[in-house]
């Protein structure tokens, strides 16, 4: 009897003590919430959690199932001021290409995120361009484009532009990011 009495009292006590976690847990889980940085659209929407990759801060979405990252940086006033506390999708460019036209997709980086994608802005409207789910194939530089000019790669010094294939990848599908979080954006709890 006085076996089954303390068997009693530590199950009861072992479920207590489970019950102190898991509420401890929700609680951390809460505060954790509260004091990570998340990024907002111009309308206040919430955009997900700032995050950090080798292409910089920004976030990580999920479109139509595939994880991409979209940068952010400071929002450019115009070409020699930024303000301090709004921010904008971050492009890269020139964007390169395999056509001397600079005709389809740009070639996109393998290291440019979970799921390969580029950002691209003409004029307020940004959309990144997103790899299909494949495998990467090689291609040739053979122009560059800043978004109005086509034309050779550039030479650096006096070295001329490489004709090596590199690792790349075409965009399979577009998401128009300004459409879905409008700019500027802002950072905070």
């Amino acid at each position: 009897m006085r076996r089954l009495l303390l068997l009693m009292v530590g199950l009861f006590m072992s479920a207590m003590s489970l019950h102190a976690d898991a509420d401890d847990a929700r609680e951390r889980q809460r505060r954790d919430n509260q004091r990570v940085l998340k990024v907002f659209d111009a309308n206040g929407k919430l955009v997900g959690r700032l995050a950090s990759d080798r292409s910089g801060d920004g976030v990580y979405l999920d479109v139509d199932g595939a994880i991409v990252f979209a940068a952010v940086t400071w929002l450019r006033i115009d070409v020699n001021d930024t303000d301090s506390s709004r921010f904008q999708w971050k492009t890269f460019g020139p964007f390169q290409y395999s056509t001397t036209d600079c005709s389809g997709s740009p070639i996109i980086s393998p290291w440019s995120g979970p799921r390969p994608s580029i950002a691209m802005r003409n004029g307020a409207e940004v959309t990144l361009l997103i790899a299909g789910d494949t495998v990467s194939s090689p291609a040739q530089i053979v122009a560059v484009s800043d978004g109005t000019t086509c034309k050779p790669p550039p030479v650096i010094g006096h070295m001329p532009p490489s004709t090596a294939p590199v690792p790349a990848f075409t965009a399979e599908t577009s998401y128009p990011l300004t459409a879905h979080y409008p700019e500027p954006l802002t950072i905070g709890y």
